[in-house]
């Protein structure tokens, strides 16, 4: 984060990057990175907070089992060869396109 100051005058229009709270290298490592399990204790995905989302408990439930269902249900998930990603751009975040070879049972 950086500790530099800035003047922002009166009624000056102020866009706050949600997106890119999870980035910071400092706290999270590699940005690209996919690893749920590291610096989970300092996400900002559901808020901080007062403002912390009331329905967080229950969209993590939702997520759990359907990543549960889903990992249950295939053999194999790997990015696919010879195609690349791409990543989604403000105001989203992840990707509008990741190709990837999912075998079922």
């Amino acid at each position: 984060m950086s500790t530099a100051s800035r003047k922002i005058p009166a009624g000056e229009k102020v866009t706050v990057l949600w997106a890119s709270a999870n980035r910071d290298e400092g706290v999270f490592g590699d940005p690209d990175g996919f690893c749920p399990e590291k610096n989970r204790g300092q996400n900002l995905l559901y808020g901080a907070g007062i403002h912390i989302c009331p329905g967080a408990p229950l969209a993590r439930m939702e997520l759990r089992i359907l990543i549960e269902e889903f990992l249950r249900g295939i053999d194999t998930l790997e990015f696919a060869p010879h195609e690349l990603p791409e990543r989604a751009v403000f105001p989203t975040g992840g990707f509008n396109y990741l190709p990837m070879i999912i075998g079922k049972k």
